[in-house]
């Protein structure tokens, strides 16, 4: 290698250079920038190699990385970039205006064909804020609004803005190398007091900065200047005049540049708004002197021609629907433009293989270790995963060889010491990229936590780069040390958000629409209440401390139910009767819970060596959710009645291999394994998955459904009988009468609800005698809430695995370009699509304008009416990679579960939920590959509020994780019916979910405490009132949006039951997110402050009467009667007293007040007085 550097040196003419692979070629153009002192940019010929590139590159060089990936839409599309990918350009364009010193740029050869707008306009919309200086908050915010960002209640993710009084939260792109996040400023007046990174899952600050730029989320800025605007319009207008474009595009683009709101409509008439000349290439933006690199130069000759074409095309059918947009010409460069920006300064061409067109090329002097790689894979099951590799070492360490060890992380950095040790191999730890490798010492070992894809020999200069990653397909090399399972991802506790008009269940009197939060003074108490609008126009107003009377209210339809009227009887029969039934079902819950308990299972054994061997081989880092479910499982198995737990989990969060641990301890202590899906197609998948997981165990793997013969059939059952099986995987054929097991030990159920109540009964009839598991990725609140009522037992995996993407998720109006455009991109990578089509009337004439777009694909069709066996052949083809486009209704909702498809489209996703939007998206993205979800509606402009809401939802979460929240917050409680038994559903209906469940969960502790016989000395929980002439509330100037404001007063109702401390935490939380509080918010936190100490004490109300406190103790109250006559003595022995402190028969403490008194001082001292 050292030869090609001295030739790039010492020549001008560019090399060609063969025989490369991305971990070579990283440490290759890290020594390149050092030999020439100068920054290079290397161009790919797509976006996808480009972050794994980066990390080899960092591996090698200390030097900045900046990547500029493509927007990742179609050209001349209305789709409006993904926000992330949108930051990441911006951020990358203005480092590197900011860069001093040599960098390495890698974008895209479709990145760089694309004209951007110009650098002046650029730097125009990034504008500097300082922590203590002044900035005008208005001109800032309508800046903000300005340069692309939306504004929100909340900030969650890049490009948005929340407004709460004078704190302003932001997030905007990063403006240096080092990353940055979400900021919060906090403003008095036009002074800016505090910049403050923040946490978007907990919304809370983190640390403080000194300054930030506020770099624009949009690449199309708007003048600010109005001459200039008006010389926009002007060239917009005259350009029209020329043009055959539809005019009432035309009207909304004028209306789009007058009113200063760009859309990505804009983003097709650049010229026009920045004039020809002045549009700048990404080349521009690079620093002066910049080199260029061709990755896979061929490829990226092939991609040129592929982008020219969809450029043209895709120009040619906006022109026949008449679309205001620009030609090519001026919006893109052609491939000569591009040659004639690269070849100024290129230094080399990188080749998989010879180019026979050129006259000369050069090999990299480098080896794979393809062949190692083979021999640790053959070896292992004798020797283990080090041997092979450690005599490997030794044998290059005594020939004075530099060996080198990219490992995922510190901690398998470790682990690969301390096993190398019992070798006598020391290994040193490096930093990545800190030093020359070539000056180590000879013969020396060393490790790197920094991962390389590949790893490569360098023979001329004895030098060995092995990856931990190639070399042992990421297999962990040692157990991980478990955290104990208390130390949870557990989600944080969240409320229901109100909206005016939502249905509501008023524990007392029934069911009302809520109108909003009304603030009102009574009894000379001034604050919030609820204002609640029952039958007939009665109101009811309910003051804030009364909160948990109130639930959102939850049916088993989408059907509203009727509201009740104030004061009638109805509402009190209901309850009667719901309670009696309600009785009935907790009596039954509990004699299962019951039976449970007193059944004696099988306890298995502590994991053995073989389990442990089956656990290092899991490909990735356990996520603490997963991890603690793991030992969840484990210490369930280990006990001695049968276990029953639920494990609920995102899509694609690892539920399928807390499922395979249990299966293996399972099969490890002689027992068979039962896994019952609800489809055959799972039932593949399934088998599949476990193959492949236990390839190298000696564990029997059968799968029985449709598609096995009858004479597959009678072996397998025959099979299963003798204990000639260890796992049977299949649909709910497994309850049949005719199966037997030899000795049956685990049963897990996937997705349970979507079995029968038939079904659902011989399932029960399993559990009492084994170890049941049931995954669920639809946390059915039914589900959920019995897990929590301790009639089951629950673990919930709500952390994200590591190294997955977020799916980008685009909003479009049904369009054949979108189409034909998104999906000619997926299969090019060799991936595959869904098309979801929820009409089984049109989805074949759907399928075949889909084949019409896209000639060169397999395309299939699936829906529920088809017969079953040919619904199955269909899945299973598409399972095999023999389909390349699904086309399909929402029958794949949960079901199929494939890597290899990555796009996804739902046509008419204004019509469907929520909960099923997300559960759709998520049958992409379950692999390393970007996804893609597009979202396909007839018109973006004139969709209703109810969906646009929905779908910006689903665009907001397009994080890991987020779903889960969606579909908590969003799902009906769809088979409700089924799970609490079909005569539960009308009493669900009639009094909402919430309630329902919270009069069961206080019926079975009732029967709890019956049934074992407890004497509970303890009464109820008391509820304290307080009624003090003091305004306590959230003032709206303060939290200005309704729906906010009732989130936090219901978290801060919550904390009434709570810790001291998780008030304090509460209380610097809101001042963190809405800035110092005014008098009514410190005082609503006092009286909970007091409040707390009210419950601990027992006293029922606290009161300010006409000219006295009055304090009602209840009878058991904790205050000891010497320590009320202690107080009464000692008060009326002060000579300033104005009357007599008394204490009456009905448990009442009257205190005699001043007009004068601070009431909630006093009332402070008097309890603390009482807490002695």
């Amino acid at each position: 290698m050292q030869d090609l550097l001295a030739r790039l040196r010492d020549t001008e003419v560019p090399l060609d250079i063969t025989g490369i692979n991305p971990a070579s070629a990283a440490l290759f153009l890290a020594r390149a920038a050092e030999v020439k002192s100068s920054s290079i940019c290397c161009i790919f010929p797509s976006d996808e190699e480009l972050v794994s590139f980066s990390q080899d590159v960092a591996f090698f060089s200390p030097l900045p990385v900046f990547i500029f990936p493509s927007t990742d839409t179609p050209p001349y599309s209305d789709f409006v970039p993904d926000p992330a990918t949108t930051s990441s350009r911006i951020a990358t364009l203005y480092q590197l205006q900011e860069q001093q010193g040599t960098s390495l740029i890698l974008c895209s050869v479709e990145a760089c064909r694309k004209l951007l707008l110009p650098r002046r306009r650029l730097l125009e919309h990034c504008e500097l804020i300082i922590s203590g200086e002044e900035t005008d908050r208005e001109a800032f915010i309508s800046g903000a609004i300005a340069a692309g960002y939306q504004q929100r209640d909340m900030v969650r993710r890049e490009g948005e803005i929340a407004l709460r009084g004078g704190i302003i939260d932001i997030y905007p792109p990063p403006w240096h190398p080092s990353g940055n996040g979400p900021l919060r400023l906090d403003f008095f007046g036009d002074t800016i007091e505090s910049i403050r990174q923040f946490d978007l899952f907990s919304q809370r600050s983190l640390y403080e900065i000194k300054e930030a730029v506020i770099l624009p989320v949009s690449e199309v800025l708007l003048p600010r200047n109005t001459t200039e605007q008006e010389k926009i319009i002007h060239r917009f207008e005259l350009t029209a005049l020329t043009e055959t474009w539809d005019s009432r595009l035309v009207r909304r683009t004028q209306e789009q540049l007058t009113t200063q709101q760009p859309d990505q409509n804009l983003a097709n008439i650049l010229p026009i708004i920045y004039g020809k000349e002045s549009l700048s290439a990404f080349f521009d933006y690079l620093p002066t002197g910049t080199n260029f690199v061709l990755y896979d130069a061929t490829n990226i000759i092939r991609r040129h021609h592929l982008i020219t074409e969809r450029i043209s095309a895709n120009f040619s059918e906006v022109v026949e629907h008449h679309k205001v947009v620009s030609p090519p010409v001026d919006l893109y460069l052609d491939t000569e433009q591009f040659d004639k920006a690269v070849n100024h300064n290129l230094l080399a061409r990188l080749l998989r293989i010879p180019d026979p067109s050129q006259p000369q090329s050069y090999q990299l002097p480098c080896q794979d270790h393809n062949l190692l790689k083979q021999e640790i894979s053959i070896s292992r099951k004798k020797e283990g995963l080090i041997a092979p590799l450690s005599a490997r070492l030794s044998d290059w360490s005594e020939k004075g060889h530099v060996s080198i060890l990219s490992c995922r992380s510190h901690q398998q950095a470790q682990h690969i010491q301390s096993m190398l040790e019992r070798y006598d191999l020391s290994c040193i730890e490096l930093s990545p990229g800190a030093q020359s490798f070539s000056s180590l010492k000879k013969g020396g070992l060393y490790c790197v936590a920094q991962p390389l894809s590949h790893g490569f020999d360098i023979p001329p200069e004895q030098i060995h780069f092995l990856s931990a990653l190639e070399l042992f397909g990421d297999k962990r090399l040692a157990p991980k040390v478990r955290k104990r399972s208390n130390e949870t991802g557990e989600l944080p506790l969240r409320f229901d958000e109100l909206q005016v008009g939502s249905v509501v269940v008023h524990r007392l009197h029934g069911i009302a629409r809520f109108q909003g939060l009304v603030n009102m003074e009574i009894s000379g108490q001034k604050g919030d209440f609820l204002l609640l609008h029952f039958r007939n126009d009665d109101k009811l107003y309910v003051p804030i401390d009364k909160l948990p009377l109130i639930t959102k209210y939850h049916g088993i339809s989408e059907d509203e139910p009727k509201l009740d009227s104030l004061g009638s009887s109805r509402w009190a029969v209901v309850k009667k009767k719901i309670n009696d039934a309600v009785w009935e079902v907790a009596q039954e819950l509990l004699a299962i819970y019951a039976k449970r308990a007193l059944q004696q299972g099988h306890s298995f054994y502590p994991p053995g060596a073989l389990y442990h061997d089956m656990e290092e081989s899991f490909p990735y880092d356990e996520t603490r959710g997963q991890s603690n479910a793991i030992n969840d499982v484990l210490q369930d198995m280990m006990k001695e009645q049968p276990m029953d737990r639920l494990i609920c989990g995102d899509v694609g969060y690892g539920k399928t291999e807390v499922a395979a641990r249990a299966v293996f301890k399972a099969v490890e202590d002689g027992f068979q394994a039962a896994i019952l899906v609800p489809t055959t197609v799972l039932a593949e998948q399934h088998a599949v998955t476990l193959s492949e997981r236990f390839a190298h165990f000696p564990i029997s793997i059968a799968c029985l459904n449709r598609f096995r013969t009858a004479s597959e059939q009678k072996k397998i059952r025959a099979d299963l009988a003798a204990g000639q099986i260890d796992v049977i995987i299949g649909t709910h054929r497994l309850l049949s009468k005719d199966i037997s097991y030899h000795k049956l030990g685990l049963l897990i159920v996937d997705e349970e609800h979507r079995f029968g109540v038939t079904h659902k009964e011989k399932i029960k009839k399993i559990k009492a005698t084994v170890d049941v598991l049931t995954l669920t990725a639809t946390p059915i609140p039914r589900t959920l809430q019995m897990s929590l009522l301790g009639i089951r037992d629950l673990s919930v995996i709500s952390t994200p695995p590591q190294d997955r993407r977020p799916v980008k998720t685009y909003l479009a109006s049904y369009e054949p370009l979108v189409i034909k455009e998104a999906g000619q991109k997926e299969l090019e990578r060799g991936g595959q699509i869904y098309f979801i089509h929820n009409r089984v009337q049109s989805i074949m004439q759907v399928a075949a304008q889909i084949h019409s777009l896209l000639p060169q694909a397999r395309v299939g069709v699936a829906h529920g009416q088809m017969p079953a066996t040919n619904l199955e052949e269909v899945m299973v083809q598409f399972v095999r990679k023999e389909i390349d486009i699904l086309v399909c209704t929402t029958i794949v909702e949960s079901g199929l579960d494939i890597t290899n498809a990555n796009t996804v489209f739902i046509d008419r996703a204004d019509r469907l939920g929520l909960a099923d939007l997300y559960q759709l998206r998520g049958r992409v993205g379950r692999g390393s590959k970007q996804s893609y979800a597009y979202l396909l509606v007839p018109s973006v402009e004139q969709l209703n509020i109810d969906a646009e809401q929905r779908l910006q939802s689903l665009l907001s979460h397009s994080d890991l994780g987020g779903g889960f929240q969606i579909a908590m917050n969003d799902l009906q409680i769809r088979g409700g019916g089924n799970l609490l038994g079909v005569s539960q559903s009308g009493h669900i209906a009639a009094v909402g979910y919430d309630l329902y469940l919270q009069l069961l969960q206080d019926t079975i502790t009732e029967l709890k405490e019956t049934q074992s016989n407890e004497i509970n000395n303890q009464s109820p929980q008391i509820e304290p009132e307080i009624k003090l002439k003091i305004a306590a509330f959230f003032p709206d100037y303060y939290i200005r949006e309704t729906g906010l404001r009732y989130q936090a007063y219901r978290k801060l109702a919550s904390t009434v039951q709570a810790t001291n401390e998780d008030l304090t935490h509460f209380y610097e939380e809101i001042i963190d997110r809405f800035g110092p509080m005014p008098l009514e918010a410190e005082a609503l936190f006092a009286l909970m402050y007091l409040k707390q100490k009210l419950t601990k004490l027992r006293i029922e109300k606290l009161e300010e009467g006409k000219d006295s406190l009055v304090i009602h103790f209840s009878d058991q109250t904790c205050v000891r009667p010497e320590t009320i006559l202690s107080f009464v003595n000692n008060r009326n022995k002060k000579k300033e007293n104005i009357g007599l402190t008394r204490f009456t028969s009905n448990n009442q403490l009257i205190i005699p007040i001043d007009r004068r008194t601070n009431i909630l001082n006093l009332a402070n001292e008097i309890i603390q007085k009482l807490e002695i």
